[in-house]
């Protein structure tokens, strides 16, 4: 099928809107994005075409309800943008990537199906909220999120891109994250310098006044801890081959959520320390280091480093258990019965 993706603020390459929805496609499917807060233009970002819907700005700031005015007319030109590249791309649904797509595909009478980052929660009980999912083909999500009345499939990368490494001694861990306080780097720069000679980068995107913050951090850490730039997704898999220890960290939650970096870092045989409330820390526990404060990070660093070759069992078998448990095989496979039973509905 050819799948026309749309999104408010997904960053091409980048983000995990891009990633999810094209691991699931795999090779069987052809997409291209529609990025409203893109700049306008069209471009190609690792085979997928790109279209951006932003220009410069309509409405002058100083004129009253200028705000308001600027995003409907931006939602207007989302929604036209869409049935335009609908038709262009001969596509069969769009699949939206927040909110706001889906608002703006709805308007148009397209054929749309819903992707939701994590659990929509108390959005769920909007009367706007069930119109949009009750018109929607399907939902993509985190796994185990429940959304009344529309069937879910789980978010999972395509395990098979990143490459399985065994190495003599662990000396460099990696905080793969979307840098903002909910993601508390600063956690994993403390954790390092306590620790007796570990040493890391963090590596993702974010605002301008957080990666600044971090980097300054950084900075005074005598080179032992790096905030370097993020890599595509395509470029991830050879990155994680400079690390042996992978690490999660978000604020506290209830009941878990769902960090999709763990599973990239057992695939590639890092060993992986984790929040309690990380989705593996529940799942699968012998597998894990788990940490709630920055000394028993630095104490995880410190055992690492001196019990290396201990953990080559428990990397392997989390390897096996990764790849059973979160294949991107199992999302595809319900996906390829859902589009078989939307084409004959058709």
């Amino acid at each position: 099928m050819r799948i026309l993706v749309a999104t408010t603020s997904t960053i091409p390459a980048y983000s995990g809107g891009w990633t999810t929805p094209l691991d699931l496609f795999g090779d069987e499917h052809q997409a291209m994005y529609v990025v409203r807060d893109l700049d306008r233009g069209s471009r190609t970002i690792e085979g997928v075409k790109c279209v951006g819907v932003r220009g410069t700005r309509i409405i002058p700031e100083q004129l009253p309800c200028s705000g308001r005015i600027e995003n409907a007319l931006l939602h207007r030109l989302f929604s036209r943008s869409i049935e335009k590249h609908f038709k262009q791309f001969r596509a069969d649904f769009v699949l939206c990537l927040d909110y706001l797509a889906g608002y703006a595909a709805k308007d148009t009478g397209i054929p749309y199906a819903m992707r939701f980052h994590s659990n929509p929660g108390q959005e769920t009980e909007t009367l706007k909220f069930k119109e949009l999912v009750s018109k929607a083909l399907f939902a993509t999500a985190c796994p185990f999120t429940y959304i009344p009345k529309i069937e879910v499939i789980p978010h999972n990368q395509d395990l098979s891109r990143f490459i399985y490494n065994e190495s003599d001694s662990a000396e460099r861990a990696v905080l793969l994250t979307t840098i903002n306080d909910f993601r508390e780097p600063d956690i994993f720069i403390d954790g390092i310098m306590m620790s007796k000679k570990m040493e890391g980068d963090i590596v993702g995107t974010g605002t301008d006044t957080d990666i600044k913050r971090i980097k300054d951090l950084c900075a005074n850490t005598n080179g032992r801890v790096r905030c370097i730039d993020p890599v595509p997704r395509l470029m991830i898999p050879e990155l994680l081959r400079n690390y042996q220890v992978g690490v999660a960290i978000i604020k506290k939650v209830v009941p878990v959520h769902y960090q999709m970096k763990v599973n990239a870092y057992m695939a590639s045989g890092l060993f992986t320390l984790v929040n309690p409330w990380t989705h593996i820390a529940v799942e699968a526990p012998t597998f894990v280091g788990q940490f709630s404060t920055v000394k028993e990070l630095a104490v995880h660093f410190d055992n690492l480093s001196e019990n290396w070759l201990e953990t080559l069992e428990i990397r392997r078998e989390a390897l096996k258990w990764i790849l059973e448990s979160y294949s991107v095989e199992i999302p595809r496979k319900r996906f390829r019965e859902i589009l078989d039973e939307i084409n004959k509905r058709e």
